[in-house]
């Protein structure tokens, strides 16, 4: 069915490595985009803070985000980490499954009727099992949340620029190839810029879409199709692996280690 305000989008975790590329390609398909971002942190967004309209909240304390996501038809969450800080209150329950469900709640609470969740294949190398079971956690209570949805289980993301692009793009290839294809369909890697084209795709559908996994294949297919883009200063360079991440501010963002998820059929 259509959907009112289907191109107004509330991001969460906008400021991270994947949450920037998928802001930046929300932007160049004119979607009106609002980001959460936590007070003196809008710095994180480098040149897109000039196309993009920023509220300040913070996605752990509930009572900051009442009414945030109020007039948006999607709310895409993007908020979590592999690298759990339990020294500083940090575990991946707090990381993973504790944002989702304050930013499922917002979503409810403000009657936005649609939620995309970035989570992540299973049996992703390096990823660690804890991670996994509280990302399930967080596909569970959006299941239950009376919202449409859609989960993306991203796989291994990387950036094209950075020093292993070649080894990634080259796995990437092997992972569609039979007999690979049985085998790591899901977990192949992509490039970061077409997984983020693809959820931007994602949320931005003019009907209210049926509940929805998505996995590698989807994504890789959503994110070269073709679109009417908005052209953007050539100032967004700064949306490279090599400029600072969340490393020193682990929760805000997914923290994907320069790595996410992979996809279906």
């Amino acid at each position: 069915m259509p959907r009112r305000n289907w191109n107004k989008v509330f991001v969460t975790g906008g400021t991270s490595f994947i949450g920037r590329q998928v802001v930046a390609a929300l932007v160049e398909a004119n979607a009106e985009v609002t980001v959460l971002v936590r007070p003196d942190h809008e710095d994180r967004l480098g040149t897109l803070r000039r196309h993009v309209r920023i509220v300040f909240g913070d996605v752990w304390n509930p009572a900051s985000l009442k009414g945030r996501s109020r007039g948006h038809g999607v709310v895409v969450n993007l908020v979590g980490s592999i690298r759990a800080q339990p020294e500083r209150g940090l575990t991946f329950q707090q990381l993973n499954l504790a944002s989702a469900r304050n930013a499922i709640a917002m979503a409810v609470s403000d009657g936005v009727p649609y939620f995309v969740l970035l989570s992540a294949a299973s049996n992703l190398t390096g990823v660690p099992s804890e991670y996994l079971r509280t990302k399930r956690e967080a596909e569970d209570y959006l299941r239950n949340s009376g919202l449409r949805w859609t989960i993306v289980r991203a796989p291994l993301l990387f950036d094209r620029d950075q020093s292993t692009a070649t080894l990634f793009s080259l796995l990437s290839i092997g992972g569609r190839l039979p007999p690979l294809s049985l085998f790591f369909r899901r977990r192949a890697p992509l490039p970061v810029d077409t997984a983020a084209r693809g959820i931007a795709r994602l949320a931005l559908q003019d009907d209210l879409p049926r509940d929805q996994l998505i996995y590698a294949g989807a994504l890789r297919r959503l994110g070269r199709a073709k679109r009417e883009r908005r052209r953007l200063p050539r100032a967004m360079p700064h949306l490279r692996a090599n400029e600072p991440t969340l490393d020193d501010d682990a929760p805000f963002g997914w923290l994907p280690g320069r790595t996410p998820g992979d996809d279906d059929e």
